[in-house]
């Protein structure tokens, strides 16, 4: 329960280009072992931004193409996880 965990770094995994659609299934496990409220996606910044990875395309693997994922789950990934775990009340 004290354990967050960035779903990031897309730009050094699997075929390291968007989409990114290879690593759904990573995502997935991620998801079903420690649940939305544990997950957070994150920037990597600056690293994010090379050889044709992009933030757009990051953020888009999780707002657009995680079908397992509820509009609720969404906002933990993509907000609320990270204002919980850095305390931005």
């Amino acid at each position: 329960k004290h354990t967050s965990v960035k779903i990031s770094a897309y730009y050094a995994l699997g075929q390291k280009k968007p989409p990114h659609d290879e690593l759904i299934p990573m995502i997935k496990r991620l998801y079903e072992a420690f649940g939305p409220q544990r997950l957070m996606w994150a920037s990597d910044s600056p690293y994010q931004l090379q050889k044709g990875n992009n933030y757009a395309a990051s953020i888009a693997l999780v707002r657009d193409r995680l079908d397992f994922l509820s509009a609720d789950d969404r906002q933990w990934l993509l907000r609320k996880t990270a204002e919980k775990v850095f305390a931005f009340d």
